[in-house]
């Protein structure tokens, strides 16, 4: 429905809601949706679930209750046409508004949070209608604003929040119309703080002491604990299928057997802790008779009074995960088997995070039989691909949101651990999910959803991995101390860390883009991260760049520190490499790079400094130069990044500093202890002896040659 027939507006142009009506129009819910489903217009809160395109989100919601009474309707009617009506074509095509014809539900919140702002001030002015706003009031609003301590970002949101309230004037009452804001007829930027402050990806990667454990302890559970907790749950299953909702006469017998059972053998009744202290399992014992739970209860008091409780009840499942040869639990009990089901899938979901690169959302929504096997006549036989949808831009024809995402069209690659992964989930589903937020197994998690059918929350993903973590580093305790998962520096372990993890380790390890190629399975470091896991622009790819040049910039500021404390450098790129230190220092003065500075960096040449410490160099990369790739001298054989697992020691690309000098010095010392070793067989000893040779001559000529920046450095050409 487009906004001129929205609605049967009034002789001024806006349509009157009453307070009963859906805040929804019929146009904007969903075809599986009534109109009562919605919240009212009149709710102090507006659910924007209907229109949320990503399940896996939490409720979005609209909250009136936060602005100040005299304007609190006047806001909700303006929330009105926010949901309801497109972007007005003169915002759209406005360098100073917003570009998106539809809105997302999340924008459309923080909009109406800008908004209650913008009520907060007016009321410190006792300005309590909308339409009593003038021109030069939000002049001194944007004055207000730019001297806030906010960031460019949050200062620009705030205005063009005021610039949508504009827009939609034509369809509210007189009383609630405000004026055109100054910055749309002058430039935005007179308007904002000088400098912005956050205008970063501030999402921090998992520290490597966590992330390292956690990735092998969620391995371990997809590998070598998943048959047993399977079967463990399987057994569960079938023992609470076979308790009877009502008192079987057949089962009496049955039930006062098995309790006298127990009382022969003088063991303790089943049970498990509750609130620390021992209660008595009356399911188990109920299921083990296919008896009733007041059939299990009578029988305890009738016949077993006597008897001690347990702590646990035992399933007879057997044990067949090793950890060091040995098994990695005794038995899973009758009321572990459900939380451990809940283990099993927290590990699929990080093996999956991190070893595709899945933004969460897609992850969450992933269907069974979203892998399948490769046909046989499949290019690629030992290839696996996982296909589902995305979400971030999914959006129809006339611009809405597509509730459900959009088929990707490229699949996701998926090495063996993430297939192997996605097969378990497929043997724990009971529907279409891989992760559902609501199983026989599963109870609630904070922040999911309570209906069944609907794919788990990223926010009821972060609670389960927080459970994971607890229950690991419990399990850690009583069995393998020094394997503890230890707390992460910049806080909980989110969904949303993965992806920036997986970058941020393989633009910061040496050979972190060989690695991912060896790991993935790709012939071609070039061609992963192009769009492994990603789509267009928005893949890992502009991930990995900013993390690289974060790297990069990194780097130059330890070498320029280096330098200016005395350090030295030699080989044929050391004056490269000096002027490159020199420069990034007076250019960016070691901070933190923001995404627009990181793509600045990359685009220029001298910049490009990969240190390679397994090589004992840094490489200066002039593509033109480079030994590393054979394709050099044609254009469209330079790479833009190097081959650092193929160093030529003849390269001109290459540099040393006095550092990379001193772990050569190391290296050679610990050849000569492996020479010298008895048991070191004597072809091998011949041939660490050339190797020893050779590093002892590159540390003479570093020697010989060495230069620092305090000489005439002219960058060679």
């Amino acid at each position: 429905m487009t906004t001129a027939d929205a609605s049967n507006p009034g002789a001024d142009g806006h349509r009157p809601v009453h307070d009963d009506d859906p805040f929804l129009d019929p146009h904007r819910l969903p075809d599986t949706l009534q109109p009562g489903a919605v919240s009212r217009f009149g709710d102090l809160r507006w659910d924007l679930s209907p229109l949320n395109t990503q399940d896996h989100q939490g409720h979005d919601c609209l909250n009136w209750q936060l602005f100040p009474l005299p304007l609190r309707a006047s806001f909700r009617r303006a929330g009105w046409a926010l949901v309801n009506l497109p972007t007005p074509d003169a915002l759209l095509g406005s360098r100073n508004a917003h570009r998106r014809k539809w809105l997302h539900p999340a924008s459309m919140r923080n909009v109406v949070g800008q908004w209650c702002q913008l009520a907060q001030w007016m009321l410190t002015r006792n300005i309590t209608e909308l339409g009593a706003l003038t021109v030069d009031d939000l002049s001194d609003y944007a004055i207000e604003v730019s001297r806030l301590q906010i960031s460019t970002t949050t200062a620009r949101n705030r205005l063009t929040a005021v610039g949508l309230l504009w827009g939609f004037a034509p369809h509210l009452p007189p009383g609630d119309r405000i004026p055109m804001p100054p910055w749309h007829a002058e430039c935005i930027r007179d308007y904002l703080p000088r400098t912005d402050t956050a205008n970063e990806n501030g999402t921090p990667p998992i520290h490597p002491a966590v992330m390292s454990p956690l990735l092998i302890w969620a391995m371990r559970f997809v590998d070598d604990f998943a048959d047993d907790i399977l079967a463990a749950w399987q057994e569960h299953h079938t023992l609470t299928g076979r308790i009877r909702p009502h008192a079987d006469p057949a089962a009496t017998a049955t039930m006062r057997e098995l309790v006298e059972q127990y009382a022969a053998e003088n063991r303790p009744l089943p049970g498990c802790i509750h609130n620390g202290r021992p209660m008595l399992a009356i399911s188990y014992l109920a299921g083990r008779a296919n008896a009733s739970k007041e059939q299990a209860s009578h029988a305890v008091r009738a016949y077993g009074p006597h008897l001690p409780v347990a702590g646990e009840a035992p399933l007879s499942s057997p044990i067949r995960g090793r950890l060091d040869g040995r098994a990695w639990l005794e038995h899973i009990t009758f009321h572990e088997a459900p939380q451990l089901m809940h283990r099993l899938s927290t590990a699929c979901l990080i093996v999956l995070l991190y070893l595709t690169g899945m933004r969460p959302g897609e992850a969450l929504e992933l269907r069974v039989g979203c892998c399948p096997e490769p046909g046989p006549d499949d290019p690629r036989p030992h290839g696996y691909q996982i296909h589902g949808n995305y979400f971030k831009g999914a959006r129809d024809d006339d611009g809405k949101h597509v509730v459900g995402g959009l088929p990707r069209d490229t699949p996701w690659t998926a090495i063996a651990p993430v297939v192997r992964a996605v097969r378990v989930l497929e043997r724990m589903a009971d529907g279409p999910l891989l992760f559902p937020v609501k199983t026989a197994w599963a109870s609630t998690t904070s922040g999911s959803r309570k209906r069944r059918g609907e794919a788990l929350t990223c926010q009821g993903a972060n609670g389960r991995i927080s459970a994971f973590t607890t229950w690991l580093n419990d399990y850690t305790a009583r069995t393998r101390p020094d394997e503890r998962i230890p707390d992460d520096p910049h806080g909980p372990v989110h969904v949303n860390r993965f992806r920036r993890t997986l970058a941020w380790h393989i633009a910061r390890l040496p050979g972190g883009r060989i690695a991912l190629a060896v790991q993935y399975g790709h012939l071609r470091a070039s061609t992963i991260t192009d769009g492994y896991a990603g789509r267009a622009r928005d893949g890992l790819r502009r991930i990995l760049d900013i993390e690289t040049a974060r790297a990069m910039a990194d780097y130059l500021d330890t070498v320029a520190d280096r330098l200016h404390h005395g350090e030295h450098v030699s080989g044929p790129a050391a004056r490269r490499l000096i002027s490159a230190a020199t420069e990034a220092r007076n250019r960016f003065e070691g901070m933190f790079l923001t995404p627009t500075q990181a793509r600045a960096l990359l685009k220029v040449p001298q910049f490009h400094v990969h240190d390679n410490p397994e090589a004992f160099l840094t490489c200066n990369y002039d593509p033109a130069k480079a030994l590393c790739h054979p394709d050099r001298a044609h254009l469209s054989g330079r790479s833009t990044s190097p081959a650092i697992d193929r160093c030529d020691p003849a390269c001109a690309n290459i540099a040393r500093t006095d550092t990379h000098i001193a772990a050569l010095r190391t290296e050679i010392a610990r050849l000569r202890d492996e020479i010298v070793e008895p048991a070191t067989p004597m072809p091998l000893r011949e041939r660490l002896r050339q190797r020893a040779a050779h590093l002892n001559k590159l540390v003479e000529q570093h020697e010989k040659t060495r230069t620092t920046n305090r000489e005439e450095t002219d960058v060679d050409r």
